[in-house]
């Protein structure tokens, strides 16, 4: 069960490239629902922002491997997901139509999805920390600017300057 959870996150990530949700993962649950301080200064924001920024490259990136895999391996994305959702659901490989070949295929993704998973874990995390940020700030911002309206155009605000190079 917890390879299908991992499985499920990776299928999310290839669909939608959350930096919060991979820095999450890796938290504890208590610190997962604390709440913000909501508190968050010019400078402050724009760190996060370069920094969410670098990450989402690492994130596409490694989306795009994914998908290779995925699709090297016989499977179009679609169907990944529509597999890891049933077997999430309790079906079984009999249900879904899939020898023990199929099956072994089909680990042997995710056990490939998994690592790529840590490494952009890791290289998120890194790139926080060499831009002397603590994890556990970069979490709170997160969630401020997610709650803000005021910080998320702030935040939208400064995402454009540093993409359009005046930053």
């Amino acid at each position: 069960m917890k390879i299908l959870f991992k499985a499920f996150t990776i299928t999310i990530m290839l669909m939608f490239a959350g930096i919060s949700s991979v820095i999450a993962q890796g938290m504890p649950p208590q610190m997962q629902q604390q709440m913000p301080d909501m508190d968050v200064s010019d400078d402050e924001l724009k760190k996060f922002v370069g920094v969410t920024l670098e990450a989402q490259q690492v994130q596409m990136e490694a989306q795009e491997d994914m998908i290779d895999i995925v699709e090297e391996a016989g499977y179009t994305v679609e169907r990944f997901n529509e597999v890891l959702t049933a077997m999430q659901q309790g079906q079984t490989e009999e249900d879904l139509g899939m020898s023990s070949a199929d099956m072994e295929k089909f680990d042997e993704i995710i056990a490939d999805l998994d690592v790529i998973q840590q490494a952009v874990e890791t290289n998120i995390i890194s790139i926080i920390e060499k831009n002397d940020m603590e994890i556990e700030r970069f979490q709170e911002i997160n969630m401020a600017v997610q709650m803000s309206p005021e910080l998320q155009e702030k935040y939208q605000q400064y995402a454009m300057e540093m993409m359009n190079g005046s930053e």
